[in-house]
């Protein structure tokens, strides 16, 4: 029945393109398209740039649709889609302040930087839709159209649903669900002196709970998958996010403008286990209830910020700000984190020397004595940069206390120098770029082996190395390459567990035929990663945490794609992990298999008219 559905759904795909290649000639084009639709971000304002993005139509790894294959970060993850994430490799922190510390889900929330405003020319639709194997889908609905000249609106609406891939109770047993949506406008006054930005955004994530493959399990039967042995049936996490956002500028002369941001949001995250099976060890102790584990936190956030900023003689960008946040944290049992008050100041600066070299840097402090500073230089060659940091520890290392775990600490804030450089050139046939990041780390706060809340008072030293390579050979064929080299060490190196090696690997063709009407490429997806000791993951918390029983084995995987774009409608059909053997697999986190193979189809589909 399977196979069926694909066939059926590539005919009426390939049928539908050979319609639309038919009917639409140079006399009939519709005038709107792709570059008639452009948008912003926040970011772009606050940087005092009114030049709009062009819509990105590429079909470079549109078959990636899986968050830890196709986002710029490396991460940890459970093997299946929507499940818990962590960055692979430590990355400075740009938050000074407080944070929940439950980050687990963070990567699969829509910042605000992340939201687009458009200026359409008319009404503009932007559907994705993916038909994962082992039923691992996506829908992205998203609209936007220009009610005048100064006012766009629009909304989006994406939807993720995971079947369990290993100790299923039936055929078809959902592991998560995620729904979120967001309602945007963007205003802009006739003379462009005033913009304004709102959205509101919600997002809702369930996940059901393995607690992974029984530690016991004979080594035999570990891709076993939906027969597997699991500690956890009837666990689940929650993850609710809302927010409320507002930026708006003014601009008195270009060198001078004012802006202000207010920003109010909520983060719910929940974890229960009802009723509890007394014949599964896997819980340590039971604080509070023996029949039934349901801990819960929520954290009300109001920031405002104001400021000022502006472009000098196009040459250089500055500016400077004061930022208030008050935050309320409250847990289910204990007295909870009232009327906390964060103020802080900051700024930053760009300063383009020449056409190719530009100079910047960007700092805040905060009154309890915490900062964040980055400075940096970056020509058509090279680029270099020092960041220096002092940030807050989170409420939940701060306190916790739950059915199966308490403390109390009093930590410090954590300190981390990090240098990077990176030089880049590029030929005709071949794009290279390696870098270098030099990084310490002082009072690192992690989770240990008893799976509570620690914080290193030995330095960490933490070196990684990358190279790109990108070759393009035979007029139509590419390989590109990402090698990363990591080493950790320090007194305090055994907080952080890194891979030593990980390597990204893409091979495959590209072209464009029908007398330049469809555009396709065919190749495969490449991933390679040494054996190392991997955190393993605790849903009561949502954390990582050390442990040293599991050792994940190096693996290799490949996937093959082909991916097309006939006008506005883009298909791709992929084949994850297929050089799997029988009863053979891989491990994504310690007992946690990763995605066995599968069959995933989708598309995207633009409507400008």
């Amino acid at each position: 029945m399977r196979i069926k559905n694909i066939g059926l759904f590539v005919l009426l795909v390939a049928l539908s393109v050979v319609a639309e290649a038919q009917i639409l000639d140079d006399s009939t084009r519709l005038v709107y398209g792709p570059t008639s639709t452009q948008y912003i971000t926040v970011d772009d304002l606050k940087q005092s740039d009114t030049l709009y993005h062009t819509m990105d139509t590429s079909l470079y790894n549109l078959e990636k649709f899986l968050l830890p294959r196709g986002s710029e970060v490396d991460y940890q993850n459970l093997g299946n889609n929507g499940t818990a994430l962590k960055p692979m490799y430590y990355d400075i922190p740009t938050m000074i302040g407080r944070t929940t510390g439950f980050h687990a889900y963070d990567p699969y929330v829509k910042t605000p930087e992340q939201f687009k405003y458009y200026d359409t020319k008319s009404p503009f639709i932007d559907l994705n839709v993916v038909f994962g194997g082992k039923g691992r889908n996506m829908v992205d609905f998203a609209f936007s159209r220009n009610i005048n000249p100064q006012w766009n609106v629009g909304f989006d609406i994406t939807h993720v649903s995971s079947e369990k891939q290993i100790g299923t109770s039936s055929l078809k047993e959902n592991q998560v669900k995620s729904t979120a949506a967001d309602f945007y406008v963007y205003y802009r006054t006739k003379n462009k002196k005033y913009h304004a930005m709102f959205h509101a955004y919600t997002n809702d994530q369930v996940i059901l709970e393995t607690g992974g493959i029984v530690e016991t399990t004979d080594q035999t039967d570990y891709y076993l998958y939906q027969d597997a042995d699991i500690y956890l049936r009837n666990a689940q996490s929650f993850d609710k996010r809302g927010r409320l956002y507002l930026y708006h500028e003014y601009s008195l002369k270009p060198f001078f403008e004012v802006y202000n941001t207010i920003e109010r949001s909520v983060v719910t995250n929940e974890y229960t286990d009802t009723p509890l099976d007394e014949s599964v060890d896997y819980y340590k102790d039971l604080l509070i209830r023996t029949d039934s584990t349901e801990d819960a936190s929520t954290m009300t956030e109001t920031k405002i910020e104001a400021g000022i900023k502006g472009r000098v003689s196009d040459r250089i960008y500055y500016s400077a700000y004061v930022k208030r946040r008050d935050l309320d944290f409250r847990y289910r049992y204990i007295s909870p984190f009232e009327n906390v008050g964060e103020n802080y100041l900051g700024g930053d600066i760009k300063l383009l020397v020449t056409k190719t070299n530009e100079l910047g840097g960007r700092a805040e402090v905060m009154d309890q004595g915490n900062y964040y500073f980055t400075g940096y230089f970056k020509n058509s060659f090279l680029r270099a940069s020092y960041t220096s940091s002092l940030y807050e520890p989170s409420f939940l290392a701060d306190r916790y206390y739950g059915n199966h775990y308490e403390w109390d600490n009093s930590f410090n804030s954590t300190l981390a120098n990090s240098i990077n450089g990176s030089i880049f050139f590029t030929l005709p046939f071949l794009y290279v770029e390696p870098e270098v990041t030099i990084s310490t780390i002082d009072e690192y706060v992690y989770f240990g082996y008893d799976q509570k809340a620690k914080q290193e008072s030995d330095a960490i030293f933490v070196n990684k190395y990358s190279a790109k390579a990108n070759l393009t050979f035979l007029k139509h064929m590419h390989l590109d390459n990402r090698l990363v080299w990591n080493n950790v060490s320090g007194k305090g190196a055994n907080a952080m567990r890194v891979p030593d090696w990980n390597y990204f690997g893409k091979l495959y063709y590209s072209n464009i035929v029908f007398n330049d009407f469809m555009e396709f490429q065919l190749g495969f997806n490449l991933r390679w990663q040494s054996a190392y000791q991997a955190k393993a993951y605790d849903p009561i918390t949502q954390q990582f945490y050390l442990q040293d029983d599991f050792e994940l084995p190096s693996y290799f995987t490949a996937d093959v794609f082909f991916v097309m774009k006939a006008n506005d409608l883009s298909l791709f059909i992929n084949v994850e992990y297929l050089n799997q053997g029988r009863d053979q697999g891989y491990f994504a986190s310690p007992y946690y298999p990763g995605q066995r193979r599968a069959i995933d189809l989708g598309l995207r589909w633009m409507f400008f008219d």
